[in-house]
């Protein structure tokens, strides 16, 4: 089967699997995860039972997992974005839905930051970032999925296990998207030599996995 249809079948299988959680309609954003890889995503919240959660990169899916984890009962989401209008879409539709004591969205304008790797040296603006994660890591506990989807696209990215490493829970999932452009194979190969994790990429998703080692 050609590659690009299986990636169709995926996320229209996807779709019909979220069905229950789209009870009102969504914009799409560019950078939201395609079903595929957002269903992959909710399948390691169910059934690795992930309770805290951080997202870099926020957009519909943000309000979806939300939605998963009020649905479930337990767990928390915190997502940072750069986009000042998607991070305030999200945030006021969490809100209006009554999911703002699951899932809090952080705007987080780019900025220089000394782990940053791409020729602009930017990533999330550092002290942001920091008292946003330790307030929430220390309400919360130690975080057990991470989810990076941002900032922008490739060694933007690097910063996120730099940075984020030390409130990672061990045994925590640390998922990818976009592994499949070059770019960000790079930071995932560059990520698995400094911190000694093994990246496996799911079938038709392009999001890539991995676990924290203690």
């Amino acid at each position: 089967m050609d590659d690009s249809l299986a990636r169709e079948l995926a996320d229209l299988s996807a779709l019909h699997r979220i069905g229950s959680l789209n009870t009102e309609y969504l914009p799409r954003f560019s950078d939201d995860l395609r079903p595929a890889a957002l269903v992959a995503v909710m399948d390691e919240v169910v059934l690795g039972a992930r309770t805290v959660l951080v997202a870099l990169g926020c957009g519909s899916s943000s309000v979806l997992l939300a939605r998963l984890l009020q649905q479930r009962g337990f767990g928390h989401l915190l997502s940072i974005e750069h986009d000042e209008r998607t991070a305030a879409f999200a945030a006021s539709q969490l809100r209006r839905e009554g999911l703002g004591s699951i899932a809090r969205v952080v705007h987080a304008p780019m900025s220089r930051h000394p782990a940053a790797l791409s020729r602009h040296g930017q990533w999330y603006a550092p002290q942001q970032v920091h008292d946003e994660v330790l307030g929430y890591v220390e309400r919360f506990g130690l975080v057990d999925l991470l989810l990076v989807d941002g900032p922008g696209s490739g060694d933007s990215r690097y910063p996120a296990l730099p940075v984020l490493r030390a409130v990672l829970a061990p045994g925590a999932t640390v998922l990818a998207d976009d592994a499949d452009r070059p770019d960000e194979q790079a930071v995932l190969t560059r990520w698995s030599e400094e911190f000694g994790m093994e990246f496996r990429t799911a079938p038709r998703t392009s999001l890539a996995s991995a676990t924290a080692l203690a």
